[in-house]
């Protein structure tokens, strides 16, 4: 549990550093009401994360932080002395207060404080790995997989499948 404890404290650090600020200059969107609010439980089912980290998970815990428009879906090992998990977070403008700033300048924001992030090609239309995993632009939508170390080979294997995932289901959800 400490390890869940800290990658949730790295997410609302780099929230709160990145995103708050950015909220009170000019870049903020108008808007909120377009598009359906999509569960990140949708892009990657508890079978898939089973299937993806070989692992037996809970079933998901589902936390949503409105004021960035982002929804998050966590899947827990189901062993006592298993500190593996499986973390997906969807930051969707539907989703978010009118004065939010957008999924992509919140994701720019994120890469820009990370400029040695090792680069993943074909997924989405750009993606990134850096503290806590897998990081995804996807049209107007962030996405980012948590699956404990991503400095580990084994762990970016399935980050990586995970997105390509992801964003498969997140088009099959918006139709693009």
């Amino acid at each position: 549990m400490k390890g869940l404890t800290r990658h949730f404290v790295i997410i609302a650090l780099v929230l709160v550093t990145v995103v708050l600020p950015g909220c009170k200059d000019g870049n903020s969107t108008t808007g909120n009401s377009q598009g359906k609010i999509i569960d990140p439980c949708e892009l990657i089912s508890k079978a898939d994360a089973e299937q993806l980290a070989g692992e037996v998970f809970k079933d998901a815990e589902k936390k949503e932080n409105k004021v960035v428009g982002q929804k998050i879906c966590l899947y827990d090992s189901a062993k006592e002395d298993s500190f593996r998990l499986f973390q997906i977070s969807l930051t969707q403008q539907a989703f978010m207060p009118n004065n939010g700033q957008s999924p992509k300048a919140i994701y720019d924001a994120l890469k820009a404080n990370f400029p040695n992030a090792a680069k993943v090609d074909g997924i989405g239309d750009d993606a990134f790995i850096a503290p806590p995993g897998l990081h995804v632009l996807a049209g107007d939508y962030y996405i980012t997989i948590a699956v404990g170390n991503s400095d580990n080979p084994k762990n970016r294997q399935i980050l990586k499948a995970a997105g390509k995932k992801a964003v498969v289901s997140l088009k099959k959800l918006t139709g693009k």
